[in-house]
């Protein structure tokens, strides 16, 4: 199919709910227009697409409402996750990062390279901490422009803002010569999770949460490091949260997560978003009783380089494997949109979860896989 093709077609899809309203009905159990989907932190691509760098995105309050508003009205996107990044606490407590002109930050020196220095990390203060105070900011003028719009914060999980403020192959050491200090070191980073999850409710209300954990998936740590120093901070931080916004929290955990979806299942997620790599059928049949799904179209293989047939069969696959989870399911990509991911796909996607997922309602196969059943 060629995007003059799809653009027609598209035509004849009409939305019958926003996002917000179909995402409540459809976790109060009715049947919605459309089954839910999320595009993962799309920002930057989006920002691309309408002809902005991430910098510009990141640093002009003007640009980021001209992105957000054309997201809205070309995609449909009214979800407004506001919060903090991978290495946004690390870089709050004195790592320092550095921010490409168009991609994705990184750390460029640690804080904490030596424990002695341990005693000098000292809690954040999102009200008076630079960083953090802008990132309140910016959340406060943009409820204030877009009232309907579904604000949510996110963060990182404990183990991933610890290698924001301790380099990773250290912390990866740690586990075997210094475990006290670095579970001294998660103590200290999921408090502070906490904290700016704590101010967000002071300052914004009760909203979404939820938190991403790439080092703690089993292609970096394996399973009894995992049960050490990532599993009892993430029960922390999901108890947390729950007592500060009276939600528990959803995650998304890039890489190999199939040893732990137990764990995270025990654990309360709200739901978990699985990555590209691991199967929908798979966790559907381990876990789908106890959380709800959300994945999992390549981010890069797809998204990023497919053909629009291309979206379009993978989310019918992600939509035939999952979309009947008895806790639910929402089709995302399988990790963060892509910098550079082309209108077209994302167009495919939105479609494919149109035509698709059409008449979706929890536990049920969608009305509109019905036509896959037909061809």
């Amino acid at each position: 199919m060629d995007y003059a093709e799809l653009k027609k077609l598209m035509k004849n899809q009409k939305e019958e709910m926003t996002s917000l309203e179909r995402a409540k009905a459809y976790n109060e159990g009715q049947e919605v227009d459309y089954i839910p989907f999320i595009l993962h932190s799309p920002d930057f691509a989006m920002a691309n697409i309408f002809g902005y760098t991430v910098t510009e995105y990141n640093k002009d309050f003007e640009t980021k409402i001209k992105v957000i508003e054309m997201m809205r009205n070309r995609f449909g996107i009214d979800n407004l996750p506001i919060g903090l990044g991978l290495r946004t606490l690390g870089a709050s407590v004195g790592s320092r990062l550095y921010f490409p002109e168009n991609g994705i930050d990184y750390v460029e020196n640690h804080i904490l390279k030596d424990y002695k220095d341990m005693d000098s990390l000292k809690d954040i203060d999102p009200k008076k901490d630079k960083g953090l105070l802008s990132i309140l900011e910016t959340a406060k003028r943009l409820k204030d422009k877009f009232p309907d719009m579904n604000i949510t914060t996110r963060a990182a999980g404990p183990i991933t803002t610890a290698v924001a403020i301790r380099p990773i192959e250290m912390v990866l050491k740690d586990t075997r010569k210094n475990p006290e200090k670095l579970h001294e070191l998660l103590e200290f980073c999921t408090r502070n999770t906490l904290r700016w999850f704590e101010v967000f409710k002071e300052e914004i209300g009760s909203v979404g949460t939820s938190f991403s954990d790439p080092v703690t998936c089993m292609n970096v740590i394996s399973k009894p490091q995992f049960d050490e120093f990532s599993l009892p901070y993430i029960k922390k931080l999901i108890e947390g949260t729950e007592k500060i916004m009276g939600k528990k929290p959803g995650s998304h955990i890039c890489g190999k997560t199939n040893k732990i979806w137990n764990d995270l299942a025990d654990a309360g997620l709200s739901f978990f978003s699985v990555d590209n790599c691991e199967d929908l059928e798979e966790i559907k049949v381990v876990v789908g009783d106890r959380m709800q799904i959300a994945g999992n179209v390549p981010p890069v293989d797809v998204m990023l380089y497919g053909t629009i047939d291309d979206v379009i069969k993978s989310c019918i696959d992600c939509i035939e494997k999952c979309a009947d989870n008895p806790k639910g399911f929402i089709l995302a990509t399988g990790c963060q949109l892509p910098i550079g991911t082309p209108e077209a796909n994302v167009d495919a996607f939105i479609y494919a979860a149109r035509k698709y997922g059409r008449g979706a309602k929890i536990g049920q196969m969608p009305k509109g896989m019905e036509e896959v059943k037909k061809n």
